[in-house]
């Protein structure tokens, strides 16, 4: 644990706190269940006379958005000092909600309408668990819990891919919930008979997402393998991140692929020339072990790209920027409304950025872009206050993470995924928990009511303005 987590908080007159307070159920426990139930329970998991949304995980990210909000209107909870994390959220959440006006303002077909009402519930649940992250965390400590558990989690998830791959057990196909359904239209995690997909999907809802996800939470599984406190930490740390480098070519994937080519690539500075040793001798043999595993693997991943130039998918991308062109062309700034452009209407979309150009204009991506780039920003001030190596790895995989999204949000429509979402907006929240603590000022590293001060009388006073450095 870091020395300033026992800094002292003035909480009233002659009363004092320590961030250092444990809680029986606080913030960090919660998003390390939100990241437990999504990665998982299988995504067609949901409550009754729902859709997607009644999914666990997203419910509680409505729930801890509604947390948030509650915490911020009382004078004792709320976290106070600057915080970039919310403004860009704030920004993003602003132009989602002029988009929506923008779609009514047109009158929508009823099927649009849903589609715009379901967009705004799914929106507030990715943005919950965010700024729940970024002001709610107290300590280091709480925080690596999160991602500790978000390790082991995708390290389960990564378990159930290897069966269905190898061995063609679908365990996920097990997994039920008392007053939990499955919803219809989502297919197992095994390919069926006769179709055209070869890789698996363990408990996400397409293989795509899968390998995503794999990639995203792989430089975490490295740092906790290196810089959990304890050595039993340590080691069950490194055999989920095994776990998760090989699952990643069980989905088959371009996409997976490609999100494990940038985090190796962006991650590789943040590593001396030991651990990278350490990591290429294991990544060679487990490489010789699936080939062995499973003969012809490797040889289907990289036929993804050796063949792209006949890929009916390919050219189905290729083919969505005319369509693109027509409806942005109509509505520039503001789109047509989130959530209002309908795949079984219209047309399937399998890039994200190009969902919100049509669904939300200029000012869409721009703010989507924002939220990436906020957290890419914080992290690299981190990195700049930062002294430990832990602390300095941490940033990098939070800088990693985030281009990962980038590059993959332009390879599906990554959005429309719960899984996918809900471990975005949890890597995205911890850049803004990262930046608070490390901060210089003990205003802005103090969580809860620790920023009210008093003058000599006993009354309160106004915390004071504090410059923010990198």
């Amino acid at each position: 644990m870091s020395t300033v987590d026992l800094d002292p908080s003035l909480v009233d007159t002659g009363t004092y706190t320590s961030r250092q307070r444990r809680h029986l159920i606080d913030v960090s426990f919660l998003i390390s269940l939100l990241a437990l139930l999504a990665l998982m329970l299988p995504a067609g998991l949901v409550l009754p006379q729902f859709s997607d949304l009644g999914r666990p995980a997203t419910l509680m990210g409505l729930a801890l958005f509604l947390v948030w909000l509650l915490a911020r209107a009382h004078p004792r909870l709320a976290t106070r000092g600057p915080q970039p994390m919310r403004w860009a959220v704030a920004a993003y959440l602003t132009s989602f909600m002029i988009s929506y006006a923008a779609g009514l303002y047109r009158s929508m077909p009823s099927i649009e309408a849903s589609g715009a009402d379901r967009a705004m519930l799914a929106c507030l649940a990715f943005l919950g668990p965010m700024v729940a992250f970024a002001d709610g965390v107290p300590n280091r400590q709480r925080l690596d819990s999160v991602i500790q558990t978000m390790v082991f989690a995708a390290s389960g998830m990564a378990f159930i891919g290897i069966l269905q791959a190898t061995m063609g057990i679908d365990l996920a196909a097990y997994i039920k919930v008392p007053g939990l359904i499955n919803l219809s239209d989502y297919g197992g995690g095994i390919p069926e008979a006769g179709s055209s997909r070869s890789g698996v999907a363990s408990t996400a809802a397409h293989y795509i997402e899968f390998g995503a996800l794999m990639a995203m939470i792989l430089p975490f599984g490295v740092h906790m393998a290196r810089f959990a406190e304890r050595g039993i930490a340590r080691q069950a740390s490194a055999v989920a991140t095994v776990l998760i480098l090989a699952a990643i070519p069980m989905t088959v994937s371009r996409t997976g692929t490609l999100a494990l080519l940038v985090t190796l690539i962006v991650m590789i500075p943040f590593w001396n020339w030991r651990m990278r040793y350490n990591l290429g001798l294991p990544f060679l043999a487990l490489m010789a072990a699936l080939a062995v595993i499973r003969p012809g693997l490797l040889g289907s991943v990289t036929g993804l790209f050796s063949n792209w130039g006949n890929d009916p998918s390919v050219q189905g991308r290729k083919d969505d920027y005319e369509i693109v062109g027509y409806f942005f062309s109509q509505r520039p700034w503001f789109g047509r409304g989130q959530g209002t452009f309908i795949p079984s209407v219209y047309t399937f979309l399998d890039n994200q950025w190009l969902g919100h150009v049509v669904s939300g204009g200029i000012v869409g991506v721009a703010t989507l872009a924002g939220l990436h780039l906020t957290a890419i920003v914080l992290a690299v001030m981190a990195f700049r206050r930062s002294t430990k190596p832990a602390d300095r790895h941490l940033c990098g995989c939070l800088i990693t993470v985030q281009l990962v999204a980038i590059v993959v949000e332009g390879t599906f429509d990554a959005l429309s995924f719960t899984t996918f979402v809900a471990v975005l907006s949890v890597v995205t929240g911890c850049a803004g928990a990262l930046w608070r603590l490390l901060h210089p000022s003990r205003q802005i590293r103090t969580q809860g009511p620790g920023a009210v001060q008093h003058d000599r009388g006993g009354e309160p006073v106004p915390a004071p303005k504090t410059s923010v450095k990198a």
